[in-house]
């Protein structure tokens, strides 16, 4: 009887091996989760009358179901595109293109980590609308954006859009997805912008379609794991 003996470099390959095709199914599937639920977190967002700090707590306070369900789906939706991002890198083979996905990645995690966070404040914002004058509530909240370093927290929201359009760029350029898939992004991201607040379901179809490249980036990693695969 022989015994096949492995070498500890052999060990040490194959755990590599299992350990970055468990990173790969993890990432892949929070991106592919990811905007889902920040379309579902869109389309239950609770309407406002208008758009001042009165009418959007005022929103907040009349269903506190309905405010903590659309709160959950945007907090887990940034947090799964923000964590699952990092492992686009790992798709590029070649020095083309991997530059613009590392430095993407990053600033795209960076920007959307920073926005799960600040889902907090609608927790906030609902115990004080049902348990203050909604004047005192609206005040509240008002002093709150104007704290003087809230920006160090909320200003990395812009990297959200800049970290993305990198990332985009650099998978065309390393062949990974198609270039169309930077102009889906930009469409639907003008979308956000434009489409009027008291839409939030039509807000939630402009996700679906916008963040529609976190989802092949996600399933890309997938097929890198051997998911899907025949």
């Amino acid at each position: 009887m022989t015994a096949t003996v492995l070498s500890p470099t052999a060990i040490t390959t194959e755990e590599r091996s299992t350990g970055s095709r468990t990173l790969r199914i993890a990432a892949g599937a929070a991106l592919v989760a990811g905007p889902v639920l920040w379309a579902a977190g869109m389309w239950t967002s609770p309407s406002a009358a208008g758009t001042t700090d009165i009418d959007y707590v005022t929103s907040l306070g009349r269903d506190g179901t309905l405010t903590q369900v659309s709160a959950l789906f945007l907090h887990y939706g940034n947090l799964f595109i923000g964590l699952g991002v990092l492992a686009a890198a790992s798709l590029v083979r070649g020095p083309k293109g991997s530059r613009l996905t590392v430095i993407g990645s990053l600033l795209t995690a960076l920007g959307f980590t920073n926005v799960s966070g600040m889902l907090l404040s609608d927790w906030w914002n609902l115990s004080a609308a049902q348990n203050l004058p909604i004047e005192q509530a609206a005040q509240v909240f008002g002093g709150f954006k104007d704290s003087s370093l809230l920006f160090l927290w909320n200003g990395f929201e812009m990297f959200s859009l800049v970290g993305t359009i990198l990332l985009l760029v650099g998978l065309a350029r390393a062949g990974v997805l198609a270039w169309w898939s930077l102009a889906v992004f930009v469409a639907g991201f003008a979308g956000l912008m434009f489409v009027p607040w008291d839409l939030p379901k039509i807000s939630a179809i402009a996700v679906l379609i916008g963040f529609a490249p976190f989802a092949m980036i996600g399933a890309r990693l997938l097929q890198r794991a051997g998911i899907g695969r025949r």
